[in-house]
């Protein structure tokens, strides 16, 4: 009787274990503006260069971008620093209705207010950029903003962080008469390209003159 072989199983190949692909991220886009600083006028322009073409600098207007885009940037609140002098200001009813109307609006944009009498408030906290700005001129600064001009409320709550952001990145700016060596305008001119909209200030004023080669061509009449 012939004898019954047995039946082995199919041999199992290991399965290829495909590698993980590693994914390289895209190359960063330069920004089309890329200034080199040539130097200073007056403390209060900058004088750089791109190419064959010259630009002028607002020193002031420009911190003012970078420093707006940057508290524009926080989806939650901005952060604070508390002031060690607490200031007690008083304003007129229709000030103090809207401070006490918007407290949490304030202390989101990092202003911390609290009552403190009538058409009172003491200022317990600031934007952390703005620690070193007088506080009673920075919110008296706000509030002068958020009123300037208004015929029509609307989204109260939005004109406020407006206001708030734009007063506190001008008076936590660098001023106009501020000695700036040759890294500090490089920091400051690539902050700038890195903003939304480096050619204007966040009230509209212009952060850049350029002058082309042929600019200056027909200025000096070589043309």
């Amino acid at each position: 009787m012939p004898v019954a072989k047995s039946i082995q199983p199919p041999e199992e190949k290991p399965m290829p274990v495909e590698k993980p692909v590693e994914k390289i991220p895209p190359p960063e886009k330069k920004s089309a503006l890329e200034l080199e600083p040539i130097g200073q006028v007056a403390r209060c322009y900058i004088v750089a260069q791109s190419g064959a073409d010259l630009y002028i600098v607002d020193q002031h207007a420009a911190h003012e971008r970078i420093l707006f885009d940057k508290l524009n940037a926080y989806a939650e609140k901005i952060p604070a620093q508390g002031l060690l002098i607490h200031r007690v200001l008083k304003f007129d009813s229709r000030e103090a209705e809207l401070i006490e109307k918007n407290l949490n609006v304030f202390a989101e944009l990092g202003f911390t207010l609290e009552p403190s009498g009538e058409n009172e408030f003491r200022i317990t906290e600031v934007p952390l950029d703005a620690a070193d700005t007088d506080a009673e001129n920075l919110l008296r600064g706000i509030i002068e903003e958020i009123f300037d001009g208004v015929n029509e409320w609307g989204d109260i709550a939005k004109k406020i962080r407006q206001s708030v952001l734009a007063t506190t990145a001008c008076k936590a700016a660098i001023k106009a008469g501020q000695e700036l060596n040759l890294r500090q305008m490089e920091i400051l001119l690539n902050d700038l390209a890195k903003t939304t909209h480096p050619h204007t200030c966040p009230h509209g004023r212009p952060t850049i003159i350029k002058f082309s080669a042929d600019d200056l061509a027909k200025m000096f009449k070589r043309t």
